[in-house]
């Protein structure tokens, strides 16, 4: 049976993929393996997916649809390999296809939810999203990307409710606790972004994105060596000197934000335009609150 136009232009986006995994990734299986059936091939991308072998995966979902080219586990499976391989309109299509067969299945509801959020359609995202919760509330992926939704429409509250529901399901998740601390940020609930994103550092020592936020939490609470001192070790010392001085400038403290920038000139191998376009400003605005 021949494969439907999307399921064909994934297989061939990670053809590439599927050449770099060799014949030793089929576990040195001959002719027989296409013979196999169904449910054999589904354990063997499955298990390949959880190992992080992608091409292998796609190798396997692709004899699946060959047998079966509305096969829902496989359309879902090749769905996400499209959405970690940065293909959100094919993976669209592909979760598209899977909601032909059952119209109530939440991953891929959730999958086609997260294309869509890739993809800037909102709207379209939160109803897919919304959906998938419904149909499996203890499915946290979907509650969090819901988070990032209402955040990208500026709904910082309803935000914080996603993120919550989704660490109820799964507690002291680094990436959702992240999204949690950058959403209290943007809504200027500086102190709170500080706990919760240090409550994820437990979880990733060393994550650069928990590192970075809590440093503007800390920046925007005046404590600029404490935001320096957390920063430093993932960013360096000149971008972290940067991301303070640059808090510090919006904050209106010209005079820190000008210390700052000094500094990450002086701490760059090379010349630093970002920097030295920031400390422009902050020279102006030092000279105006110097002005009778």
């Amino acid at each position: 049976m021949t494969m439907g136009k999307g399921v064909s232009r994934i297989v061939g986006a990670l053809a590439v993929l599927v050449l770099l995994t060799g014949c030793a990734s089929t576990g040195g299986r001959d002719g027989a393996a296409f013979e196999d059936d169904i449910e054999t091939l589904l354990a063997e991308a499955r298990e390949a997916a959880q190992a992080g072998e992608r091409g292998r995966a796609a190798f396997y979902y692709r004899e699946i649809l060959e047998q079966d080219e509305a096969h829902p586990d496989a359309l879902i499976g090749m769905g996400r390999i499209a959405l970690r391989g940065g293909e959100p309109e094919v993976a669209e299509g592909l979760f598209t296809r899977a909601l032909e067969a059952d119209k109530t299945r939440s991953d891929a509801l959730e999958g086609r939810g997260m294309a869509r959020l890739q993809l800037g359609e909102l709207e379209a995202a939160m109803t897919d999203l919304e959906a998938a919760v419904v149909a499996e509330p203890l499915r946290w992926g979907a509650w969090n990307a819901r988070g990032i939704v209402a955040d990208l429409q500026g709904e910082h509250r309803d935000a914080r409710k996603h993120y919550e529901a989704a660490l109820e399901v799964l507690p002291g998740n680094p990436p959702v606790l992240n999204n949690l601390g950058y959403s209290l940020l943007m809504a200027q609930a500086y102190t709170e972004a500080e706990t919760v994103l240090r409550e994820g550092l437990r979880g990733a020592p060393r994550d650069p994105r928990l590192r970075n936020n809590l440093g503007l939490a800390l920046a925007w609470q005046g404590r600029y060596e404490d935001a320096l001192g957390v920063m430093e070790p993932v960013l360096g010392g000149a971008e972290a000197a940067n991301n303070v001085g640059y808090i510090a400038l919006l904050s209106g403290d010209g005079a820190a934000a000008l210390r700052y920038f000094d500094r990450a000139l002086e701490l760059h191998p090379r010349y630093y335009a970002v920097a030295e376009q920031n400390r422009r400003r902050a020279v102006r605005l030092v000279q105006e609150g110097a002005a009778p």
